[in-house]
């Protein structure tokens, strides 16, 4: 099956590029035959560094079949096909997607290619509402991949105030999302990779300098992303994200607290008048994605509260 990426996030100067450009590299280092596919008409950082389709969408009518070629391709049976989107298509975008029958179920049939959106944000409360949009108008049948650029984060040093947001909790609530953190690169690396037009993988293997090894630093940082993503993207599918394997190690009652900001006794409390995760989180006042915790882990917590703690929901 073919796998076509929609790189994008309708808001402007949220990293939409450089996470489709690492995609792209990423891809192509495990092996992937992979289509690079540039719809921003006016600025193509894409094209410029790698073998790449022009393709654009548009408002004007008598264009409006040319993505057509998007699937045209995917006919050829690559593994990826990575198209970066420009802020101003979102529309358009909508209308092809939907005239081309293209996310008329979430799961794509057999021999279609299957659609997801990496939908970039920079946290920022436009960009939650862009997101909550761009959910409600593709009815689930469009799956989502959150990432959340580090690079964009400019006033928290995390992105934990986004738990406390009602509006964010409740989107991991009546939709299935996968959330991935995009690692900050610092701009002048960034620059100096624009100044000589090179993509990392080139920079990596110029010579055994400074670029080099700050260049080789980001890869790393970026693969750990896209490995974590990748994984995942047959379970976001199928609608059942499975707790990625880092969070599967011993979680206290200490880790938990200080992970939600809430005191011992109530944490201890909420999990001994509960009887699964879904309770807890609305027990808690906070989503199952911010819980982050695996059904083992909390039914762990739940077998070392004494009795006396709280009348153990049976």
């Amino acid at each position: 099956m073919t796998y076509i990426i929609l790189v994008g996030g309708i808001k402007g100067g949220v990293g939409k590029t450089l996470v489709c450009r690492t995609c792209i590299e990423y891809l192509e280092s495990t092996g992937k035959s992979v289509i690079a596919v540039d719809s921003d008409r006016e600025v193509q950082d894409v094209s410029e560094l790698y073998d790449s389709e022009s393709i654009g969408f548009s408002d004007d009518l008598r264009r409006a079949m040319e993505p057509d070629k998007i699937l045209e391709m995917a006919e050829t049976n690559p593994d990826y096909i990575v198209v970066n989107l420009p802020g101003n298509t979102y529309q358009p975008l909508q209308e092809w997607l939907i005239t081309t029958g293209s996310i008329q179920t979430r799961k794509a049939p057999e021999g279609r290619p299957q659609f997801i959106q990496f939908f970039i944000t920079d946290g920022c409360w436009s960009s939650i509402q862009l997101l909550q949009k761009s959910l409600s108008e593709h009815n689930d049948n469009l799956p989502h991949v959150l990432i959340r650029n580090s690079g964009r984060l400019m006033s928290s040093p995390d992105w934990n105030y986004l738990n406390n947001v009602p509006e964010y909790r409740e989107l991991f609530e009546k939709h299935c999302i996968l959330v991935a953190d995009f690692p900050l690169v610092a701009t002048p690396v960034l620059f100096e990779l624009d100044r000589k037009n090179l993509t990392f993988r080139q920079a990596i293997d110029t010579a055994n300098s400074l670029l080099a090894r700050r260049a080789r630093f980001f890869v790393n940082q970026y693969n750990q992303t896209f490995d974590q993503i990748f994984e995942q993207l047959p379970n976001l599918v199928e609608g059942k994200l499975k707790v990625p394997k880092k969070s599967q190690k011993k979680v206290t009652l200490g880790d938990l607290a200080n992970q939600l900001k809430k005191d011992i006794s109530s944490i201890e409390s909420a999990i001994a008048n509960t009887k699964n995760l879904k309770e807890l989180a609305a027990k808690l006042n906070v989503s199952e994605e911010t819980l982050n915790l695996s059904n083992e882990q909390y039914q762990k917590l739940r077998d070392k509260i004494p009795a006396e703690s709280g009348s153990k929901s049976n």
